[in-house]
């Protein structure tokens, strides 16, 4: 009798323990830190640019835009950043005989001056990174296996 005392003693003890060790849930990500990339921003002081409006708690809608002529207007990248569960995500939208499709980049690095989203199996960018400069300033990069592309944007509003 004494025995399984012992025994289930021990039992409960080694659940307790293994209990203890449950790792806890990671912290929630905050969504709100990406807020900085609101606005409209000049691409490399040309005719080019990216505007970024918030749509809810957890989706911005982006584009990239082309003015030519003062008054024509081309629209050259539709994108979502978006939290889904506890993942940040840039999506940004292509077209293909099929229809529009997103191509996920998933955040792999972040504070508050940067944010770096990666997909290895899309052919180009492999990894796309928005850097903060100044207050006013950020700079972009769309990397692949053998190119990269910089860009400089300057906050308009």
């Amino acid at each position: 009798m004494f025995c399984y005392k012992k025994i289930l003693f021990c039992a409960l003890l080694l659940i307790g323990f293994l209990w203890s060790c449950k790792t806890p849930p990671p912290p929630e990500k905050d969504f709100t830190k990406l807020e900085w990339l609101l606005g409209t921003w000049e691409v490399n002081e040309g005719n080019e640019y990216e505007t970024w409006t918030k749509l809810n708690d957890t989706t911005f809608y982006g584009r990239n835009f082309k003015v030519y002529h003062e008054t024509d207007t081309l629209i050259t990248r539709n994108a979502h950043l978006v939290k889904k569960e506890n993942d940040f995500f840039f999506l940004p939208i292509i077209k293909t005989p099929q229809g529009d499709k997103e191509i996920y980049y998933k955040m792999i690095s972040d504070s508050d001056s940067y944010f770096i989203f990666e997909n290895p199996q899309h052919s180009f960018p492999n990894k796309i990174t928005y850097t903060i400069v100044n207050e006013t300033n950020v700079t972009t990069k769309q990397e692949g296996k053998n190119r990269k592309i910089e860009y400089n944007y300057k906050r308009l509003k």
